[in-house]
């Protein structure tokens, strides 16, 4: 293992790679709902307004909105 992490790519990054197999931290739930969000954006291309966008998002993740 040692002498895979002095490699030049892999020994920059070893304190990540070392890091990601200690913590069981993660952004890939963010990162889907960001990717969602985009996916909302370009589909959503001609929305009269903001508000109509906002909507939308709250839609598909499932989470209650208020309306004014």
């Amino acid at each position: 293992m040692k002498a895979l992490l002095e490699t030049p790519f892999i020994g920059k990054f070893s304190q990540g790679f070392m890091n990601a197999f200690k913590y069981s931290y993660s952004n890939g739930f963010l990162e889907g709902i960001n990717n969602k969000i985009k996916v909302i954006k370009r589909v959503a291309y001609g929305y009269r307004n903001f508000l109509l966008f906002k909507r939308r998002i709250f839609l598909i993740q499932n989470q209650v909105f208020q309306v004014k």
